[in-house]
């Protein structure tokens, strides 16, 4: 059964107090999320009722930024609570108005446990598929009730690419279509393939760990029954999935000290290995680490161990500091193969990252006396994959890359690169700003050329003598003789730091 903003506001119980979008309250919510980020767009699919504190607020330009970002995830609309400052301010209503997202005042006496827990039991599923969570079924289960119900078959398919369950085999090229589909925005969507992307109910998370249900059909020829079915199994997925991270959880909890203390040099690889035991993990097979970061521990968490999972790997997730860890512990052929499996994966997970960016570090493999290494290892593969990463990009960086000048300058820090990058290039960046030259250009390619005179003069079309009467000026401007191999190595590393400078 599908709940309107209209249904909520017309509980007594809640008290609900609309202060814009009275037209508008024939919404449907598909979910209800709780943030106080200023900025939580990434954590949305679309649909949900947004409930905050307003902590973020401290004057108009805040609520200007937090409505447009409600607006572009397209939520359904927003409940505003009313205890640290006593109403929704004027300028946030202002903002929801210009915006056109709906917004509530929550009484102080109403929870907004209490407006979530309402929400899901209006919007309870069918019988039949709650029962059949309820008694332990899995996925594979409760798809089988919904696809005799909607006479079609039914997958659940992570942004990762995975297919998590399905009552049949979901062709490479439905899978495709459907990944597309999903970059293009939240669903419900149609894929060309003869599918409908429906939405799992949710109270958020990062994009590339959620999970959607995909039902073959046709999306502008479902009736009322057919859609009911699939936002009912959207939520009987949601449930599942609740279980599922609630077992991750717990299993990470049982390495997630040990990890801490084994990077303090406080513990042992004895009690990680224990650890690992207590997750259900073979203690007697080879280790790797990854180390993830997907923007803060939750975020990087979550889509760490959707990415485990879809390896088929045995593993355990935690989030480490601002990151996440995982331990895959499997047989050295499995272990070979990781790499490779997790760049198809991340290549998948790239389109629904928007402006996000995914930062990979994986350690070789090893025995579990060595994790202390193994751990420091993948930490500086990932230092080296952040320094390559971008917005929308995803980028995963081996053990075996680790024997490179990039790892030295991944390790620098941030103020140090730019201190030098500006001493030793800021010259010659300033004189082509001024003159509208290109002697950064020149420099660059001439050291691609490793110094040859004729290749760098033929790539550039110029003369040799104009291309000598360049990098004599270049050297003025920056008081160094390129001729030394001291001098071209300090220039070097300073174009490589200009090459990930931000723009």
């Amino acid at each position: 059964m599908r709940v309107l903003l209209s249904d909520l506001l017309s509980d007594q119980e809640l008290g609900l107090v609309p202060l814009t979008g009275a037209d508008r309250m024939d919404r449907p919510v598909r979910g209800v999320y709780i943030t106080d980020l200023l900025d939580p767009r990434r954590y949305l699919a679309g649909g949900e009722l947004v409930l905050s504190g307003l902590v973020w607020h401290t004057g108009p330009a805040d609520s200007e930024a937090f409505v447009a970002a409600l607006a572009d995830a397209r939520v359904a609309g927003l409940a505003a609570g009313t205890a640290r400052l006593g109403r929704a301010p004027d300028d946030l209503v202002a903002a929801c108005r210009r915006y056109d997202v709906p917004v509530f005042e929550v009484p102080l006496a109403v929870s907004f446990n209490t407006l979530a827990e309402r929400v899901q039991r209006r919007a309870a599923p069918r019988r039949e598929l709650v029962s059949a969570v309820a008694s332990g079924a899995d996925l594979d289960g409760v798809l089988r009730l919904a696809a005799a119900e909607c006479s079609a078959d039914c997958w659940v398919l992570s942004s990762v690419g995975r297919v998590v369950a399905g009552t049949a085999e979901l062709p490479a090229e439905a899978r495709a279509a459907a990944l597309r589909a999903l970059a293009a925005g939240p669903p419900p969507a149609a894929v060309p393939t003869g599918h409908v992307l429906w939405p799992v109910a949710s109270v958020g998370g990062p994009p590339a760990a959620r999970w959607s249900v995909l039902v073959r059909g046709d999306l502008d020829r479902w009736d009322a029954e057919q859609e009911a079915v699939a936002t009912d199994l959207g939520t009987a997925v949601a449930l599942v999935r609740g279980r599922v991270d609630e077992a991750r959880r717990i299993a990470g909890r049982s390495v997630e000290a040990a990890l801490r203390r084994l990077r303090e040099g406080t513990s042992t690889p004895a009690e990680v290995a224990a650890g690992l035991e207590t997750a259900g993990l073979p203690v007697d097979e080879p280790v790797r680490a990854a180390v993830l970061d997907a923007g803060d521990a939750a975020a990087s968490t979550a889509v760490l161990r959707e990415l485990a999972a879809a390896t088929g790997l045995a593993s355990v997730c935690a989030a480490t500091g601002g990151t996440a860890t995982a331990l895959f512990v499997d047989d050295a052929a499995h272990l070979d193969g990781l790499a490779d499996r997790l760049r198809r994966l991340l290549a998948d997970a790239e389109p629904a990252l928007g402006a996000d960016a995914l930062a990979v570090g994986l350690s070789d493999a090893g025995p579990a006396s060595g994790l202390r290494g193994a751990l420091e290892e993948a930490g500086h593969a990932h230092r080296l994959a952040a320094a390559r990463t971008g917005p929308g990009r995803a980028v995963l960086v081996g053990a075996g890359e680790l024997a490179s000048h990039e790892v030295l300058l991944a390790t620098v820090p941030d103020e140090l690169r730019g201190s030098y990058r500006q001493r030793v290039l800021g010259p010659l960046v300033d004189y082509d700003r001024a003159h509208h030259t290109e002697l950064v250009r020149t420099l660059r390619v001439f050291l691609d050329c490793s110094g040859s005179w004729s290749r760098c003069a033929q790539r550039l079309h110029l003369h040799v003598n104009t291309l000598r009467y360049r990098i004599r000026r270049i050297e003025e401007i920056c008081g160094r003789d390129l001729t030394g191999f001291a001098a071209r190595v300090d220039v070097y590393l300073a174009l490589r730091l200009d090459d990930h400078a931000p723009r």
